[in-house]
C-alpha cells in the first residue's frame, strides 16, 4: 500500500488557439469517487474570494510590472485574493534566437482562455471572468467594486504521494439560490520558477515567476457536478480529480491547486479556493 501526505485545509473562504505548445501537458482524468472526510462548514464563516487571472509572458518588457501591482494587491486582501498567471500570446512563446528565453511557460488551457476572451496586448488581467479586460492601474478599484456576498463554499483536501500522484477532493456547497448551471474548474499553478525575464530593456536571468498556469486537471472550462449544472441551495456536492508529477518539472512543494466555481453561461465566478499540493 502507498504511502500517502495528506494535506488537509478546510478551504472554504475563511478570513491563440494556433500557439504550437510545447509540453508539457496535463491530461485531464475521470471523476473519481470521493472517500476522505471533509470537516463541518461553518457558513457563517464563509466570504466570497476574488479571481485575478493575469497574461503575461516572459518577453513582455512591462509585465514585471504588472507582476509587482499583483504582490501590492496580494498585500492588500491577502487570503481572499487568488492568482492565476497565464503565459499566453506571442511574447510568452519561446524566443527563436535567444537561448535566455527557450523555456515554453504555455499551457493548452491558457491558449485557450486567450481565445475566448480575446486577449490582446499584456500585461492585462479579467477579475472574476465577469468579462472586463482591465490594465494594471485598474486592477485595485475592481476588485474593490466586486460583490462579497458568499454564494457558495469550496473545501479542498489534497493527497499527495511518494509516487508523485496528486488527487484533488473537492465539495461544493451552495449557500444561495443561483439560477444558472455552473461549471467546476481544477487549474495547478506553480510559484517560485526561476527563469528568465525581459524587464523594459533588461534581461534578468534569475527573475522569480509566480502563480504560473502549469494546466488544468479537467479541462479548460471544467465540469459539471451535476447532470444539467445546477446547484440547490443548501445542498453539497463532491468531486475527484488525479494527476502525475512523473514526468514534469512541476515543483511539488510550490504548487498549488486552485478551485473555480463559474456560472456557464457568462463565466462569472461564484467563489474560487487555493490549496497547496503539499
Amino acid at each position: 500500500m502507498r504511502n500517502i501526505i495528506i494535506v488537509m485545509f478546510i478551504a472554504a473562504g475563511l478570513i491563440s488557439a494556433c500557439d504550437r505548445v510545447e509540453g508539457p501537458y496535463i491530461i485531464p482524468s475521470e471523476v473519481e469517487e470521493v472517500t476522505v472526510e471533509f470537516p463541518p462548514l461553518d457558513p457563517s464563516s464563509v466570504f466570497r474570494k476574488l479571481l485575478i487571472e493575469e497574461y503575461t509572458g516572459h518577453y513582455c518588457p512591462n509585465c514585471p510590472d504588472g507582476h509587482d501591482e499583483l504582490d501590492r494587491l496580494h498585500g492588500i486582501f491577502q487570503d481572499t485574493l487568488v492568482i492565476v498567471g497565464i503565459h499566453a500570446g506571442a511574447l510568452a512563446v519561446p524566443h527563436p534566437t535567444d537561448a535566455n528565453f527557450a523555456y515554453d511557460f504555455r499551457t493548452n488551457v491558457g491558449n485557450e482562455l486567450r481565445t475566448f476572451f480575446n486577449i490582446d496586448g499584456i500585461p492585462v488581467a479579467i477579475i472574476n471572468r465577469y468579462p472586463s479586460i482591465v490594465s494594471p492601474a485598474r486592477w485595485q478599484s475592481k476588485l474593490e467594486a466586486e460583490d462579497r456576498t458568499p454564494m457558495a463554499a469550496i473545501q479542498l483536501i489534497n493527497q499527495y504521494d511518494a509516487s508523485g500522484m496528486l488527487k484533488v477532493n473537492a465539495k461544493v456547497t451552495m449557500l444561495q439560490d443561483y439560477p444558472n448551471a455552473l461549471r467546476f474548474s481544477l487549474f495547478l499553478i506553480e510559484d517560485n520558477i526561476i527563469k528568465p525575464q525581459l524587464k523594459h530593456s533588461e534581461t534578468i536571468l534569475d527573475y522569480t515567476h509566480n502563480h504560473v498556469l502549469r494546466g488544468g486537471l479537467n479541462g479548460t472550462f471544467g465540469d459539471f457536478l451535476t447532470g444539467d449544472g445546477i446547484l440547490q441551495k443548501d445542498s453539497t456536492y463532491t468531486y475527484g480529480r488525479s494527476i502525475t508529477f512523473a514526468g514534469h518539472d512541476w515543483n511539488p512543494d510550490n504548487c498549488s491547486v486552485v478551485a473555480i466555481l463559474h456560472d456557464k453561461a457568462n463565466g462569472k465566478v461564484l467563489q474560487v479556493e487555493q490549496l497547496r499540493v503539499k
